[in-house]
């Protein structure tokens, strides 16, 4: 029994020695008599001023514990005077009797209204000197690396972060700032955080947004029920994380792999991110981003993301990869390659997208044909972006279902892009297109100071008829088109590129018909004006059915020169040449059309007798000349020299007839009869 009483003894002395050892640090330590010896070293080892204008207090129970109020740390020399930051209210405790363990055991930290002003200016800001330590080297190889370290949790409440970027004059405020997390528990083996609860709203602006309305912030907020790092094998535990963005929720798993491994490369962060499926508009207004004003007011309605994902320190891999947006479906995987460069890449397939639904609305104002009205001005010209152009480093294939644009609709369509420091190439691409097919490639050199593109396109065995209508709500034409266009440009504008277009054109439609101009008739009626008649009523619509169209031409700052046009129909044969001017529509062609064969009785054409009245012109030569515009041409026969045409028949069939009787009389004579 007597060693329990020496024991108990011993207790009751160390006991009342703690007891006596906390009265006296209450009593005779007042933390505020080294207030001034905080301030010193703070300017000895920042170069800033710390002032502490509250009282510093000090608490036993149940930690050792140091608050702090209203303290306020000056910018370092050069970056004015407001203060880098300040402090209303700070306070963090420690356990004594575990540091003789080598465990630091650390209470919560509480934080209020810490308001921090971060400035940049290019290569200096104002917390550059802050993260350079003077012990270097040594304060970190002093610091023990066994043991273990324990924060009860972080209370951060009412707090901000003003960011301002003096070179691009922009701001970023980071407001209402609130953070709660659970127990921070490190040691050899491993790390694990409790759960965190962040939330605050966010508002960027640049100068010319600040001098305007003021923007509604941003709500955002983070929610993880907590992580966990295992040291030795160098892995981060699965974890989730839900990440809220105004109305729009991003829901995120993690885990991470050889997170301490010297190479970049094999350092990586895994898991999947999901955006449940939610309104593009309104996650587009959570953003604090306006959406677009869209030609259908049904476009953006539905988005939604799913994909797994691998970060390394060198590239960003997206796999499984499913996208919603409205109709359009998109799986397959992308990848930024080198996150230093940001080179992408990708392989896609896409169901099908109609980008006109996404288009800015077509002013209907603009459309009129009102003559009486003065034209409306024309939008400006848009620049291209020459810089981002210059800066895409981007490789894949898209594969669409169907894809309209510009109301044409496109099918099967394989689609690969390349581009590299400015030369973009978009193919050679292959699609389904009216029946027909298509092959085409474009090419823009953003590298040069006049950017230049080059257009080589083909489309054969295509419904030119349903290719026209759908491209420019015309009409005018149908058959079966083969067509090959290889054009070059420069400018660096829209406006620029499309009226510096220049190169060759060939089509040929086979079994069509040109619509809106019916050439047997015109010819008929100017047949009839010859022999004073009165011209053939038209009983059916104006139109020429061909069994071939054959053009060959050139572009030239926006108007198509034709050199060689060719029709051929059952009984006509058409050649010439002309311009059209594809801005203004404007057409001018000269056209010489001859009867080569008559149609067998019973034939129609939109006159219901295409052979009327045909017979007296047969091996004439008839000039043509076709004015106006695309949408209302004018076919005008050239009267004088039809006339002269058909004098010159019938002479030479006078003169053959005076031949004929003449050889008649003459051979009557030599025989005798």
């Amino acid at each position: 029994m007597r060693i329990f009483r020496i024991v108990a003894i011993v207790v009751g002395a160390l006991a009342a020695l703690v007891v006596v050892g906390i009265a006296a640090l209450l009593l005779f330590v007042d933390p505020n008599r080294y207030r001034g010896d905080i301030e010193r070293v703070a300017k000895e080892n920042t170069a800033r001023v710390l002032v502490i204008h509250g009282k510093l207090q000090l608490k036993v129970f149940p930690w050792l514990a140091l608050s702090v109020h209203d303290v306020q740390l000056s910018n370092p020399p050069g970056f004015g005077a407001q203060p880098f930051m300040t402090v209303q209210n700070a306070s963090i405790g420690v356990r004594l009797l575990p540091l003789l363990g080598k465990r630091l055991e650390i209470s919560r930290i509480a934080l209020d209204e810490v308001n921090l002003n971060l400035v940049s200016r290019g290569d200096e800001n104002n917390w550059k000197d802050l993260s350079e330590s003077k012990g270097g080297a040594e304060g970190a190889s002093s610091t023990p690396s066994q043991g273990t370290l324990t924060i009860e949790g972080v209370d951060l409440t009412k707090s901000s972060v003003v960011y301002r970027d003096e070179v691009k004059k922009s701001t970023t405020e980071i407001a209402n700032l609130e953070l709660h997390s659970g127990r921070l528990q490190t040691g050899p083996e491993r790390t694990e955080l409790g759960n965190v609860d962040l939330a605050g709203s966010y508002l960027a602006r640049s100068a010319a947004e600040q001098a305007s309305t003021p923007s509604k912030p941003l709500a955002f907020s983070l929610r993880t029920a907590g992580l966990m790092l295992n040291r030795t094998a160098q892995t981060l535990a699965p974890a989730k994380v839900e990440v809220k963005v105004g109305d729009s929720q991003l829901l995120v798993s993690v885990a991470g792999e050889k997170l301490s491994a010297q190479r970049a490369e094999d350092r990586a962060i895994t898991g999947s991110v999901a955006v449940p499926a939610t309104s593009a508009r309104k996650l587009l207004q959570s953003l604090g981003i306006a959406p677009p004003i869209t030609r259908d007011s049904r476009a953006l309605s539905e988005f939604a993301l799913q994909t797994n994902f691998r970060l390394s320190g060198k590239q960003l891999q997206l796999t499984a990869l499913q996208l919603t947006l409205d109709d359009t479906r998109v799986q397959g995987t992308a990848a930024v390659e080198d996150l230093a460069t940001s080179a992408l890449s990708f392989d896609l397939n896409v169901n099908g997208i109609n980008v006109d639904r996404y288009r800015a609305p077509v002013d209907k104002t603009i459309a009129r044909k009102d003559k009486s009205n003065p034209p409306l001005p024309k939008a400006p010209p848009t620049p291209l972006p020459l810089e981002a152009l210059r800066k895409i480093d981007a490789h894949g294939t898209l594969r669409l279902g169907s894809a309209t644009f510009s109301n044409i609709v496109f099918t099967d369509v394989v689609m690969p892009l390349a581009a590299k420091d400015g030369h973009i190439r978009l193919g050679p691409t292959q699609a389904r297109l009216y029946g027909g097919s298509y092959n085409g490639d474009i090419v823009l050199d953003a590298r040069p100071v006049q950017a230049q593109l080059s257009l080589n396109q083909h489309v054969q065995a295509t419904d030119i008829g349903a290719l026209m209508k759908a491209a420019l709500d015309s009409t005018r034409i149908s058959g079966r088109a083969d067509a090959n266009v290889g054009l070059t440009g420069q400018g660096n504008t829209d406006d620029a590129l499309l009226r510096s277009l220049n190169g060759k054109i060939d089509a040929n439609v086979k079994q069509g018909a040109l619509i809106g101009i019916d050439i047997a008739y015109e010819l008929q009626r100017a047949n009839a004006l010859l022999k004073r008649q009165l011209p053939p009523q038209r009983t059916g619509p104006a139109r020429t059915v061909f069994n071939t169209l054959q053009a060959n031409g050139t572009l030239d700052k926006s108007v198509l020169r034709i050199d060689d046009l060719q029709i051929a129909t059952d009984f006509l044969k058409v050649h010439g040449r002309g311009t059209l001017d594809t801005v203004t529509e404007a057409i001018n062609y000269q056209l010489v059309t001859s009867v080569n064969k008559l149609p067998a009785n019973g034939a129609t054409t939109a006159s219901n007798d295409a052979g009327a009245g045909l017979d007296a012109l047969r091996s004439v030569d008839v000039p043509l000349t076709i004015t106006g515009t695309l949408s209302s041409p004018t076919v005008r026969p050239d009267i004088e020299a039809l006339a002269k045409g058909r004098l010159g028949q019938e002479v030479q069939q006078k003169a053959g007839e005076l031949v004929k009787k003449k050889l008649g009389d003459k051979l009557k004579d030599l025989f005798g009869h």
